[in-house]
Order: structure tokens, then C-alpha cells, then sequence
């Protein structure tokens, strides 16, 4: 089944869908991922609960199943396929992700990444459960590819960050405002504490002071408005000097510069999207988040998310 089918014309918020045998998972999954595979290596055949609901742009998924291996492989990726990242919050059982020359091992609370443009194999040795949270490329700007290249490989959710997610996730089951501009919103919180995960952990170790990264990333994101916000401001506000504020940013996959000009270029692009904001002008949104020359706006959101304004506001 090509991406569109069952988990894309109309998809709604589905609760407690449960299956028999791969052919039936198969479809789901297809629809709500990507076109893949499924296999069972038990002859008494393959079960599956799978919820489901839509947050804006992102899709999240929780999937509990029996023994099996899902694959996307070169065959069922195709160019009409909806470009996504999978970030796969790990509950419970053993699984093997693989993905490029990457094969890791992924234990209960851990986070991993998968990207659907690209092959990719999962293997359930035993009952699984985890929660999927599917979010579009062009939504991850610049951090899109230095997570492609860190796919398969397990992120710690121990601490603040992971709190604050695992939170999130199970806050989706509730009576929340899924779509329009409440939606977008919560589908931006939502990809913002997924890259937070990411941002601070190599997949070798937890880089040293990460809490303190946390807390700058909490600051900044809060006062993105402020045109005032500047390097020299942030780390002035948290004691320490400019030097050691770009060491605390050096292993992250962006410099502090970058990851606050992402930030707010990912909010303009929002806004711009946005039809409640159809009567205000770029100028305007632009310094709603801090940017108070726009000048050069439309070259930059064309290289962050290849879309220019013009073509945004179209949309």
C-alpha cells in the first residue's frame, strides 16, 4: 500500500485497532508510516494493538505487538512517498533498528530515530511497545540531516528533557486541540522537545552540561521575541562567558547562532502558514520572533525549509 491509502485520505484519531496476521499490521503501518513489510517469525501468527492520532503535521502512534520485522527496503520507498522522520520512543521488549551501516540494540527508554527516505529494518525478538512520532522533514529545517546521519542509533530520555516528552506523548491521548492553528502549535512543542533529545546527545555519550544547555535552550525559546537576544545576552543571564556558552553548543549538531535562527525561522514559517495570520504582514511576523530586517528573510527560508515566503503564504 503507497503512502495515501489507509492512514492518509481522511485520517482520524483511531483508538485500540487490533489486528491478526502481518497482511492486516502490514496496511496500518503502511498508511500511517511509510510502504514497508512485515514479517512474523511465529507460526502462531502476528498480533497487534495500534492507537493513533494526528497533531497538526505530526503523526503519533502507539504500537503494541508480538514478535515480528518490519522493513523498508529499496523497493517500497518511491517519490510520491510522504518524507517523514520517525522518532520511535522504545517501551518495552527487545529490538534490533538498522538503518545505513548502523545496527544498535534498543532498550526500554530509549529514543531512536529512523529516516523513511532511506531503508530501514526493525526486529522484534519478543512482545513490543512503543510510541512513534512521525514528523515531517521540512519541519526539522537544518536539523533534518545531521539526524538522518544519527538514525539507529539509541538516545537516553533519562532526565528533564525526557520527563517533559514522555509527558507530552501521553498528554496526545487527551482532549487536546489537534488541528488548525492550536494543533500546529502543539505539533511545533512537540517536534521542539523531539529535537531537544537529540540536540544534547552524541550517540557515543551525554555531552557535560547538558543541564545547563537544557535550561539556556528553555530561556532562549522563551524569549525568541526579543530582538535584544544575542549571544553576549544569553550567557550574561546565566553567569558564564560567550566563550564557554559556544563550548556548551560545540558537540551539539548546530551552533547556538544557527539553533536560535532555526528557531525563529521555524516560527515565521509557522506564522506564515498559519490563516489566522493571513491579514498580517511578513514584516510583522518577522518581528513578532525578533527579526527586525527582513530583508534577507525569504533567501533564508528557502534554504532552512526550500520554500520562500511568497510560496509559504501560497500555501
Amino acid at each position: 500500500m503507497r503512502n495515501g491509502g489507509w492512514g492518509r485520505i481522511g485520517m482520524s484519531d483511531r483508538r485500540g485497532i487490533r489486528l491478526r496476521g502481518t497482511e492486516s499490521f502490514e496496511a496500518v503501518a503502511s498508511g500511517l508510516f511509510a510502504p514497508l513489510r512485515v514479517t512474523e517469525p511465529d507460526p502462531r501468527g502476528f498480533e497487534a494493538v495500534v492507537d493513533h492520532t494526528v497533531v497538526g503535521p505530526v503523526v503519533v502512534a502507539r504500537v503494541r505487538a508480538t514478535a515480528g520485522v518490519v522493513t523498508r527496503d529499496s523497493r517500497s520507498i518511491t517519490s510520491t512517498d510522504v518524507e517523514w522522520m520517525h522518532f520511535n520512543l522504545h517501551h518495552r521488549g527487545p529490538v534490533m533498528a538498522t538503518q545505513a551501516d548502523r545496527t544498535t540494540r534498543v532498550r526500554a527508554g530509549e529514543l531512536f530515530a529512523c529516516d523513511n527516505t532511506r531503508p530501514y529494518r526493525l526486529v522484534g525478538a519478543d512482545r513490543i511497545d512503543m510510541t512513534v512520532v512521525c514528523v515531517p522533514r521540512a519541519s526539522l529545517g537544518g536539523y533534518a540531516s545531521p539526524i538522518s546521519r544519527r538514525t539507529a542509533r539509541p538516545v537516553p530520555t533519562a532526565g528533564c528533557i525526557g520527563a517533559l516528552l514522555g509527558h507530552a506523548l501521553s498528554a496526545t491521548d487527551e482532549d487536546l486541540p489537534r488541528r488548525g492553528a492550536a494543533g500546529t502549535h502543539l505539533a511545533d512543542a512537540l517536534t521542539a522537545l523531539l529535537l531537544a533529545a537529540f540536540a544534547d546527545t552524541s550517540p557515543e555519550q551525554v555531552p557535560v552540561g547538558s543541564d545547563l544547555v537544557d535550561r539556556i535552550r528553555a530561556y532562549v525559546l522563551a524569549h525568541l521575541g526579543d530582538p535584544r537576544l544575542s549571544a553576549e545576552q544569553v550567557a550574561r543571564r546565566h553567569h558564564i562567558s560567550v566563550r564557554h556558552l559556544h563550548t556548551l553548543f560545540k558537540g551539539c549538531d548546530l551552533t547556538f547562532a544557527a539553533w536560535v535562527r532555526h528557531e525563529r525561522l521555524l516560527r515565521i514559517r509557522r506564522d506564515l502558514l498559519d490563516p489566522a495570520s493571513a491579514h498580517v504582514s511578513t514584516a510583522a511576523i518577522a518581528a513578532r520572533w525578533g527579526v527586525l530586517d527582513p530583508k534577507h528573510l525569504g533567501r533564508a527560508l528557502k534554504r532552512e525549509f526550500g520554500e520562500n515566503v511568497a510560496e509559504l503564504r501560497r500555501g
